[in-house]
Parts: structure tokens; sequence; C-alpha cells
């Protein structure tokens, strides 16, 4: 039923004009030893450039990972990133476009140890990476779209981990 209402539907795909997309998922900080999952948040603006290129602006938080230690030993992990990226999009019929974007993202981690009743504080980290993203947006209404998207932001300073995250959302166009 979907799939015959996204042939029918009248409704432009969304990067045809400026937008603010909100989302929730679950981010991913992964290493060759553990992996741990975290609610993942994110709030970008993007508009487009022409009818295949746009860009977009936004900021992820990754949530906070909490690992215990052998003992009294914990770890605290805390990471977010600002990103600016170029978005080429492709329409798959009239409310249906998919999307990939590739740029740049500053991202902040904290790292946090604590041994027994003694807290040892962050460790601050910041660090420049190329980011990537693919998506897929249905346009609910003129100016509502529901997303599903994809993102990796690399390795954290701080933090011997990749980050990435799952996302879905909604889009306003104006």
């Amino acid at each position: 039923m979907l799939p015959g209402a996204a042939l029918c539907s009248p409704w432009p795909a969304l990067a045809e004009s400026a937008y603010l997309k909100l989302g929730i998922g679950q981010s991913r900080y992964s290493s060759q030893f553990d992996t741990f999952r975290e609610r993942a948040l994110t709030v970008a603006y993007g508009a487009p450039l022409d009818s295949t290129w746009g860009y977009e602006v936004g900021y992820i938080h990754f949530g906070d990972v909490n690992i215990g230690g052998p003992g009294p030993l914990a770890v605290g992990l805390r990471s977010q990133a600002f990103y600016a990226a170029g978005v080429a999009n492709m329409s798959l019929n009239t409310a249906t476009r998919a999307y990939t974007k590739v740029g740049l993202a500053l991202v902040n981690s904290k790292a946090s140890l604590a041994v027994g009743q003694q807290y040892e504080g962050p460790m601050p980290g910041n660090t420049t990476n190329l980011m990537a993203g693919v998506g897929l947006d249905y346009k609910l209404s003129p100016k509502i779209a529901a997303n599903i998207e994809y993102q990796y932001f690399g390795a954290a300073d701080q933090v011997p981990y990749n980050l990435s995250s799952w996302t879905v959302g909604l889009s306003y166009g104006f």
C-alpha cells in the first residue's frame, strides 16, 4: 500500500526547499574490542543549491556510555558532533528521494574516569573528521517528510571508538 501511495503522490520531494530535520535513533560506539549502543539525537538545517545538489549543517548527540571496569574502576564516554556536508539528491518518484552526504564534522568527546569514590574528572578532546551519510525521505504532505538515515563520523579523539548512527525523523520544508 505504501509503495502505491508513493507512486501516486502529487508532492515533490523535499529537496526542492530549505528544511529543518529532527531525528532520534541509535548511536554506535564501536572498536575492535567492544560495541556500545546509545540513543542518538539529531537536528539539521539543509537547503538546495539546485535540483540535485544541496547542503546540510547539523548537530548530533551520540549519547552517554557508562562502562563498568574491573573492581571500582568506571569509565564514561560522551560524544557529540557539529557537521557541514554537501548533499546529493536523487528523486525516486514524486514523493520519495534518496540522498548521500559527505562533509566535515567537528567531533567533541569526553572520557571520564572514576576509581572507587575518587572522581578523576573528564578528559575532553576535539577532532575534525570526514563524515558520510545516506538516507531516504518520504513526503507525507507538502511540507513534512519522514526520513531514515545512517551517518558515519569516524574515530573520536580521547575515545578509541568509531561513531555512527541510525536515525528516523521528520523534516519540515519551508
